[in-house]
């Protein structure tokens, strides 16, 4: 299984989408688009060694140009406007859902945008 790299930064979003309450993963690119559609491990970073956490469906994505619509699905990414994830330009929004959290983390590869669950 391929994993996506989630950093837990100021808010542990790694943890927050494999246990179902971020259910918007936020980007600045098109990284994730090869997975729409697929169920993919949530590698939590950011916090020491890399490692899978849980696994998610990414289901569609759409794309947010402006500050108001991102703020109106704030309870969805939970990225506050303090966050250095906050929008700048546009923001990629990848829409989750079936988050499983698994009972022990799951060794990882290497990877920048995703990685290989060993």
């Amino acid at each position: 299984m391929i994993g996506i790299n989630v950093r837990n930064a100021d808010i542990a979003f790694a943890d927050l989408i494999v246990d179902g309450v971020k259910t918007i993963e936020t980007r600045d690119s098109k990284s994730l688009h090869p997975y729409i559609g697929k169920t993919v491990a949530i590698v939590r970073t950011g916090q020491g060694k890399a490692f899978a956490i849980g696994q998610v469906k990414i289901v569609k994505c759409s794309l947010v140009t402006d500050a108001l619509a991102f703020d109106d699905v704030y309870d969805q990414h939970l990225v506050a406007k303090h966050s250095i994830f906050y929008i700048k330009d546009a923001k990629y929004m990848y829409h989750l859902s079936d988050a499983v959290r698994y009972e022990a983390p799951k060794p990882v590869g290497f990877g920048i945008v995703s990685r290989k669950v060993l």
